[in-house]
């Protein structure tokens, strides 16, 4: 808490996990008096993001960001994370997920005419001050592990990144600050793996299962995989072919294969298979209408995808080729899309697989969430939800991902609990 003049300014819990919601008060104000809040963020890329909202005190001369309505603002609707979801990076800055989980420092400011700011500095983490963190190179792996304090066995989950690669480190931290033992694996663009989204092999993905069951934190206890985008069409082939994974979370997922990504442009996404097993290629998608993506026109704005998948499905034949056997998968599966995802049509190819889970009879749970105006991007509340486009490393063009950021940060403030709920549900320890 800090103090000027009167004007104090509480912001809880500090520290806090990145997912809790926060508590943000101002008080000491006059009744009406306007008061500005402002919200200033470093990431773990070094980024400077930043929000604002103008509010009217009430009666009793408070503010209370939970409770009312900004005046003006980067966000418009009351909302106890509207100051967070709605940062925007500083000019200058390079849009991008982030795929660091170091904390986030947060600093919050208010301020009234004629009085001088008051600011509250909180630290929020991925990691719980109590999760260890350690980076995993056994068996060729690259990864970061994250575990709970304790020394009792947990169930673990597997975080497996999209077609940007990358060691996925923030939601298997923060699943860690939730009791589970989390394991952000990179399959490419990191260190010794491949530079390419191509001719992955799925053995890799079971070395790090027998890499978790070899660790006392987690033993013989249950374990998940979560992914998403191409990372969620991964969670899904991984459970399809592998009875070890006892639950399945696929955020903005497909329910088919798609070609690899061999770092040659748009030109290059069907000429080579993805993933690989035992020595030969998972049937992905090869339809005579994916060459259009070679025709994709070079303009200032980001290029949306999804008509180009939308017309590449038309070909039934080539659809049902590469559907992923998802009845194989041996538990539940949660599945996450964004209606207005611009990336692929993650509503449509998340429909792939619940059709296919239901003509089977499934014999676990399964559920699709999916949410109006949310694109591509449905993270964790509490995380700015304004990139609604980037430049792809491996496409090598600005690419959308539709939604807006209203729409993004309500989707990740509901489905995300139910991910925490899911997972702590489907591996129970034993």
């Amino acid at each position: 808490m800090s103090e000027m003049k009167g004007l104090r300014l509480m912001v809880t819990p500090s520290p806090a996990r990145v997912d809790d919601p926060p508590s943000i008060v101002v008080s000491g104000c006059r009744p009406g008096q306007t008061v500005t809040i402002r919200a200033l963020m470093r990431d773990g890329l070094a980024r400077q993001w930043a929000s604002q909202a103008v509010f009217e005190a009430d009666g009793g001369g408070t503010v209370d960001v939970a409770r009312q309505r900004p005046v003006t603002g980067t966000y418009t609707d009351t909302d106890a994370r509207g100051l967070l979801w709605s940062m925007r990076l500083v000019d200058g800055q390079t849009a991008g997920l982030l795929t660091s989980a170091a904390p986030l420092e947060t600093e919050f400011v208010a301020e009234s005419d004629g009085m001088p700011p008051t600011t509250v500095a909180v630290t929020r983490y991925f990691a719980a001050p109590d999760v260890s963190q350690t980076a995993v190179r056994d068996h060729g792996l690259v990864a970061t592990f994250f575990r709970p304090a304790g020394t009792t066995p947990r169930p673990a989950v597997i975080v497996v990144p999209g077609s940007g690669g990358g060691v996925p480190e923030p939601s298997a931290a923060l699943l860690a600050s939730h009791g589970f033992a989390g394991l952000a694996l990179a399959y490419f663009r990191a260190e010794h793996l491949p530079q390419s989204l191509a001719e992955i092999p799925l053995e890799y993905f079971e070395r790090a299962i027998q890499w978790l069951r070899e660790q006392a934190a987690v033993g013989d206890q249950p374990i998940g995989i979560m992914g998403g985008s191409r990372g969620g069409e991964l969670a899904l082939l991984l459970g399809a072919t592998f009875p070890e994974f006892k639950a399945v979370v696929g955020n903005v997922p497909s329910g088919i294969v798609h070609a690899g990504i061999s770092g040659g442009g748009l030109e290059e996404t069907y000429r080579r298979p993805a993933w690989t097993y035992r020595g030969q290629p998972v049937p992905f998608l090869s339809s005579r209408n994916v060459g259009q993506m070679e025709a994709a026109p070079v303009t200032a704005e980001p290029l949306p995808l999804t008509p180009i998948f939308l017309r590449a499905m038309q070909d039934r034949e080539a659809v049902e080729a590469a559907m992923i056997p998802v009845e194989r998968i041996n538990g539940p599966v949660l599945l996450i899309s964004g209606q207005d995802d611009q990336m692929w049509p993650s509503p449509v190819l998340a429909e792939i697989a619940m059709k296919r889970l239901a003509e089977h009879n499934f014999r676990f749970p399964y559920k699709h969430l999916s949410y109006p105006g949310a694109g591509h991007v449905i993270g964790q509340p509490g995380m700015p939800s304004t990139i609604t486009a980037s430049l792809h490393p491996l496409a090598g063009r600005w690419l959308a991902f539709g939604g807006n950021p209203k729409d993004n940060a309500a989707a990740a403030a509901d489905s995300w609990p139910k991910v925490v709920a899911f997972f702590r549900d489907a591996l129970k320890a034993r």
